[in-house]
């Protein structure tokens, strides 16, 4: 029963999420807008490390960030389903992982057929802050994917 539930979520929210005018509105993002804005207000003695520190303000907003892909889970081959977006090609392979907020954990129920490992991408979709942790990393944004198409 919880199954039937959660596929009708899922079918009713990516029908939403899926329709032009929704995505036509996406924000365009760039890492550096993943990290808190410093101002007079800013302060770092409340303990919490800069690299756990996230845009909440950000949340649920619709946004179109470029990345590279670190696949996690394949639903085929080479068709990916879960994945860390993450700034530069060989993070969490070659390279230690980026700072968490700096790391965007994605679902793309539709799999993405991937190419090259070092070939960018573009993924859309709902971004919001929340902590997902994976053995190659943590991320603390994560992202309902419904659009992932290459950087070119």
């Amino acid at each position: 029963m919880h199954k039937l539930l959660f596929l009708v979520k899922v079918l009713l929210i990516s029908n939403v999420l899926l329709t032009p005018s929704v995505m036509a509105d996406a924000k365009m993002l760039s890492w550096q807008d993943l990290l808190p804005e410093l101002d007079d207000n800013f302060s770092l003695d409340d303990g919490i490390n800069w690299g756990e520190r996230v845009r909440t303000d950000l949340n649920e907003q619709d946004v179109r960030i470029p990345g590279f892909m670190v696949p996690l889970e394949y639903k085929e081959t080479e068709v990916v389903t879960r994945f860390l977006l993450v700034p530069y090609f060989g993070a969490c392979y070659h390279e230690p992982p980026p700072p968490p907020n700096q790391t965007i954990y994605a679902v793309y129920e539709p799999g993405y057929e991937m190419g090259e490992i070092w070939q960018p991408v573009w993924i859309e979709g709902r971004i919001s802050a929340s902590r997902v942790e994976e053995d190659l990393a943590t991320a603390l944004y994560s992202v309902s994917a419904t659009t992932i198409e290459p950087y070119d």
